[in-house]
């Protein structure tokens, strides 16, 4: 990873904790007076070596662990502000990050919350991952 690639990873980090609703090569480079093209080779790097993941054909980032770049049914949410994540566990990962609040999951026959505050977890269900981490890559979008 080139120290060019590390502020695009930086830039992707801080535009989606902001609350970025689309992140892709534009709007990082606007973000920071870059040029687009040289974001789109540094984002297309970070995908190729598991660093984020792109939406198909294109320059949008979908995940960027644990924040997703597109709708999801699992969200963190501190006081009014909330994050879109990409499971569960990585809505608890936001909280981590971020501070005490919920992480929720929209199932179709209920909705999950998970509280977190002062460092411990209140849950209203089990987080079961039905892939082993070391195997998260073989198809990121289904673990």
């Amino acid at each position: 990873m080139t120290p060019f690639d590390r502020q695009v990873r930086a830039e992707i980090y801080k535009l989606l904790a902001g609350g970025a609703a689309t992140v892709d090569a534009a709007v990082i480079a606007t973000s920071r007076g870059w040029d687009t093209p040289e974001v789109e080779v540094s984002l297309s790097g970070l995908a190729a070596a598991h660093v984020i993941a792109l939406v198909d054909q294109t320059t949008r980032v979908w995940m960027a662990h644990p924040f997703s770049g597109v709708e999801t049914a699992y969200q963190a949410v501190i006081g009014d502000r909330s994050w879109y994540a990409n499971c569960a566990w990585d809505a608890l990962a936001i909280l981590a990050l971020l501070g005490d609040g919920e992480a929720r999951a929209s199932d179709p026959s209920e909705e999950l919350v998970w509280r977190v505050e002062d460092g411990g977890v209140t849950p209203s269900g089990v987080v079961h991952l039905l892939v082993p981490a070391k195997s998260f890559w073989e198809d990121i979008g289904f673990t």
